[in-house]
């Protein structure tokens, strides 16, 4: 498939969580992930963030923005990457080593993931808590995955207060949300907001205040409406953008403006 895409306005965009070393980029788009982030960074994408999901795709991430000055990275150990036989203080070792690199911005995305019960949970915890661990200790936000799994993921959470940072695609309450940000904490949205099963996030939106807010695309998942089930890209955004305004009762371009100085401000890019 030939990546062709021209946004519909002047939007600025930062795509606060995506993976673009998924392979499906490779095998679904001419010129693969490099193609696609070339014509986006040439159009009103600003930023993304690539977010590492084992010790290998976190290398990948930090390669990548090596290569791209709008690219950034997250380092971490997703909960569906966990097993119990591997070395887990060797992994932290890495994990820590990446973090001090320079475009490395959070670690993540790290957190709990019940839908498929597998790996089992109690690995799941115990790989969460290490991470959280060193998230205190190196005093680094965290990007958080929560999948089916809200009330054990807040539970351990309290445990470490003095660790802040984001809910990826979130997918909670409307109270799990208010917690969190009564604690610091920051909400992204994705493109389910734009899916008509998505009534109750839909309300939760407009909830989250405004300088609290950030959108993503979890590219190349998630796509939103009108391209739900196909590969998703930075580009799309203006899509989810213009859902979330719309569940504020403000403009795009406002919405796009805090989402933006939003992301700005939590990873630490200045313009």
């Amino acid at each position: 498939m030939k990546f062709d895409f021209t946004p519909s306005r002047e939007l600025p965009i930062f795509d606060t969580h995506a993976h673009y070393n998924d392979p499906r980029f490779e095998c679904e788009i001419d010129g693969g992930k490099d193609e696609v982030l070339s014509d986006l960074f040439s159009q009103n994408v600003r930023y993304v963030v690539n977010a590492g999901c084992c010790v290998a795709s976190s290398c990948d991430c930090i390669a990548m923005a090596e290569r791209y000055p709008q690219v950034y990275a997250t380092v971490g150990v997703h909960p569906g990457e966990v097993d119990p036989d591997d070395d887990m203080e060797a992994a932290m070792e890495d994990i820590r080593t990446m973090l001090a690199h320079e475009k490395v911005r959070a670690l993540g995305e790290i957190g709990l993931d019940y839908h498929y019960d597998d790996p089992p949970r109690d690995v799941q915890k115990m790989w969460f808590r290490r991470q959280l661990e060193l998230a205190r200790e190196v005093k680094m936000p965290v990007v958080i995955h929560d999948r089916d799994a809200h009330g054990d993921i807040m539970d351990i959470l309290r445990e470490y207060p003095e660790v802040t940072g984001v809910f990826h695609s979130f997918s909670a309450s409307g109270e799990i949300a208010r917690q969190l940000v009564k604690r610091g904490w920051y909400i992204s949205f994705s493109g389910v907001i734009t899916f008509k099963n998505a009534a109750r996030l839909a309300q939760i939106v407009p909830t989250v205040p405004l300088d609290r807010v950030m959108i993503e695309t979890d590219a190349p998942y998630l796509a939103p409406v009108p391209y739900r089930g196909k590969i998703n890209h930075s580009g799309l955004m203006e899509y989810t953008a213009a859902r979330a305004a719309e569940l504020y009762g403000i403009t795009v371009e406002e919405f796009c403006r805090h989402a933006y100085e939003n992301a700005c401000r939590f990873f630490g890019i200045g313009e």
